[in-house]
């Protein structure tokens, strides 16, 4: 009996690991290229340009229509870059609407009521963020009051309190110079010379990653260093046609680029990342390890008070006004595009470039559509599709890793 049980056991085993290593070695292959939710993304995102371009009757696919979807996302962009570093640590940010109205509320005051120049407007404005960033990391980390009820509680306080201030009333016009930061334009020329110089960089970087993994010991892979300058590239002519087509690169791209890159630094490059991913993997292994749990999550909720302040100054250059409606949906849309990009909500998972390009791609449906003319009731509902189906995706991911564990 114990010899027939063994040999069963040994079949299941063996069963299992065959099961295991088809699927592995397919997405092994996959990973040779690149990400494999690199790859669905950009099958998603040119599928859905051909289908909005033939739709359209070749209206999507313009340099003028593509650039101003690059701008809009832009706003999304920054705080979705941000929510998605607390996601990785196992939180969450339900205030990020109301917190960014809030600071358009404090932009638009500044520059139409007492008249503050623009630059120190911005510094006002952000430091407008990182309060409510502190304050809610204070709530979370020294009151241990989940961060759901926290940001809950914040996006009905800070709309509240911004609904006071303004008795629910539309502030403008700002400055042209304050509009300038949003609604600016680099000429197309300097933009093909900044598009060069990011195409070297990328490159070197790109270059540089694959030696220095070949100084560990492993060769080479050559398939994927060439993979990933030739899609680098194309993205960069992709950007030059775009940008030259048009009026050049919009500033709120170069908020968004700036952002995204300070955070990715942060994430791959730093102590912080490397504890932020622990901290959502396991966070009671994270603190045996002697990770500072509670000074981890402020400064999560620090670095989400400075992207309030980023995109409360970019939304209100944009709309050149702070009105009652700012900033609604946005924790959805932030958040979903987090989801979208890779990012778990059970947390340990997720990348600031995942982020920042999921919410791109909300961004193209939303222009797509409003193209086609849909309806905007029908808008949510594919909104809200969209995002079950990539936490779904999640879902499925989480449990087939778990399974090949």
């Amino acid at each position: 009996m114990p010899v027939r049980l063994a040999k069963e056991a040994t079949t299941r085993s063996a069963a299992q690991a065959s099961r295991a290593s088809g699927p592995e070695t397919a997405w092994r292959r996959v990973a040779k290229v690149a990400d494999g939710r690199v790859v669905s993304m950009l099958l998603v995102f040119v599928l859905l340009c051909i289908f909005f371009h033939v739709g359209s009757r070749g209206i999507f696919f313009q340099p003028r229509n593509l650039s101003l979807l690059l701008r809009q996302a832009s706003i999304v962009a920054v705080v979705s870059a941000g929510v998605s570093i607390l996601m990785v640590m196992g939180e969450i940010d339900l205030s990020i609407g109301s917190a960014v109205f809030l600071c358009s509320v404090v932009a638009a005051s500044l520059q139409v009521t007492y008249g503050v120049g623009t630059t120190l407007t911005v510094l006002l404005t952000i430091i407008t963020g990182l309060v409510l960033g502190a304050l809610q990391g204070i709530l979370v980390v020294r009151v241990s009051v989940p961060s759901f009820i926290v940001t809950l509680a914040g996006l009905l306080a800070f709309r509240g309190i911004g609904y006071y201030a303004t008795d629910a009333s539309t502030i403008a016009p700002v400055s042209d110079t304050f509009s300038n930061l949003s609604e600016g334009f680099i000429p197309p020329t300097a933009s093909y010379v900044a598009l060069a110089v990011i195409l070297v960089l990328a490159c070197g970087y790109i270059v540089r990653r694959q030696r220095g993994s070949a100084k560990d010991g492993d060769q080479i892979d050559r398939l994927r260093l060439f993979t990933q300058l030739v899609l680098m590239v194309a993205a960069v002519a992709l950007l030059a046609w775009i940008f030259g087509g048009f009026l050049g690169i919009p500033m709120a791209l170069l908020w968004m680029g700036g952002s995204g890159l300070v955070l990715w630094v942060l994430m791959t490059r730093s102590k912080f990342g490397r504890n932020a991913y622990m901290v959502g993997s396991n966070r009671e292994a994270a603190v045996l390890a002697g990770i500072a749990l509670g000074r981890q999550l402020f400064v999560g909720f620090l670095i989400m008070g400075v992207l309030y302040g980023i995109a409360g100054v970019l939304i209100t250059a944009r709309l050149g006004a702070s009105t009652p409606s700012t900033g609604t949906y946005m924790e959805l849309d932030a958040i979903a595009g987090a989801v979208i990009g890779g990012t778990s909500l059970r947390g340990g998972v997720g990348t600031v470039p995942g982020a920042m390009v999921g919410s791109v791609l909300l961004a193209t449906i939303d222009n797509g559509m409003s193209i086609l003319n849909v309806s905007s009731f029908i808008q949510l509902i594919v909104k809200g599709v969209v995002l079950v189906v990539a936490l779904a995706f999640d879902a499925y991911m989480i449990r087939h890793r778990t399974y090949r564990a």
